[in-house]
């Protein structure tokens, strides 16, 4: 990834203050947020409305404090910012940050990651994530398994499964060696669930994409158009032996029309055979030079205001909808894709 220019540098300046490194006594420390609204929140009249009811539930929660929350042109821009300390807490998305603490390292420091709704497959008994990938694999594969969400439980990560038919799998198709030569459906080159994880998978196992007939250790990559349920169509329809797609791209309504045949339906007559490692979601990030208790603070405030309507509302704009707290090991599977997609994509 090419470091911004110092042109759109200068204008990310333009836009957001240099964050105070020193206050006179009585003053309030300025703290500079910044984020990059979806193409959906622009669109909104009223978002900005929005984002200044986060600035001030923030300054609510922590007195004797000034937030200015605003865009950032891109994500590059937001990260080169973070770099040179003129914003200290920036919504970065998991490559962004696995970006900056790779080539810029003790420079931002991750406090939060974005929520998603947890499969029941993913959640034990005691209401914990699992994070044994068997684990998850037999609860996917298991009979009278649908895709069912958890009741309460909410997760920070989610994966890329391998997807085979049931006859494959029954016949002993049921590992990442045995896709040496086969054909497997993804997504375009860009897609992280769809290429880039899965071509780390590969990698990990001794294996590599290629675009043209397999040769040894290859597994012909067939893009697939339409999303992660063509490609999982693509291989329910015998075009391909495999395919990925994020876990689980089968609970979908563009199934209803397979599921519908008698004696079809897509979860028993598929298999996954082999889970990436957690794709993280997006973080709420701040500089490592802010102090530990500002730290804390933020991270708290985050996770309160989003608990509430209003604060729920404002988040939409960056399409998160609750928080864990998270640590920097957590984005040591998202720095390996960074690692792998800077040295060989």
């Amino acid at each position: 990834m090419r470091r911004i220019s110092k042109f759109l540098l200068a204008g990310v300046a333009a836009v957001a203050v240099l964050a105070a490194c020193t206050n006179k006594p009585g003053e309030k420390e300025k703290i500079i947020v910044r984020f990059v609204p979806s193409s959906a929140a622009l669109a909104d009249p009223a978002y900005l409305v929005k984002i200044k009811s986060v600035e001030l539930m923030l300054e609510e929660k922590i007195p004797n404090t000034d937030f200015e929350l605003d865009t950032a042109t891109n994500y590059e821009a937001l990260t080169e910012a973070m770099i040179s300390g003129q914003v200290d807490v920036g919504f970065l998305t998991s490559q962004q940050y696995a970006y900056v603490t790779t080539e810029e390292p003790g420079k931002v420091d991750v406090i939060l990651s974005s929520v998603r709704n947890a499969y029941a497959a993913q959640i034990d008994d005691a209401g914990q994530p699992i994070t044994d990938l068997a684990q998850i694999m037999a609860n996917v594969n298991a009979p009278g398994y649908n895709a069912s969400y958890h009741d309460t439980v909410k997760v920070s990560s989610y994966h890329s499964m391998l997807l085979v038919k049931t006859s494959a799998y029954e016949a002993g198709f049921d590992t990442v060696a045995e896709l040496e030569g086969k054909k497997v459906a993804t997504g375009s080159t860009s897609s992280g669930s769809g290429y880039v994880y899965p071509a780390v998978l590969l990698n990990q196992n001794g294996l590599k994409f290629t675009s043209n007939a397999p040769g040894a250790k290859e597994v012909q990559s067939v893009t697939i158009s339409g999303g992660h349920q063509s490609q999982i169509m693509a291989l329910l329809n015998d075009e391909v032996d495999a395919a990925f797609a994020f876990l689980d791209a089968r609970l979908s309504s563009a199934f209803d029309a397979y599921n519908a045949v008698a004696g079809q339906n897509v979860f028993a007559d598929t298999k996954v055979i082999a889970l990436t490692t957690g794709i993280y979601n997006d973080t709420i990030s701040v500089v490592n030079s802010m102090a530990p208790a500002m730290k804390e603070a933020i991270q708290k405030a985050f996770m309160e205001i989003i608990q509430t309507e209003v604060g729920l509302q404002a988040l939409s704009v960056y399409n998160h909808t609750g928080y864990n707290i998270a640590v920097d090991s957590d984005y040591d599977g998202e720095r390996e894709v960074y690692v792998f997609k800077r040295d060989n994509l």
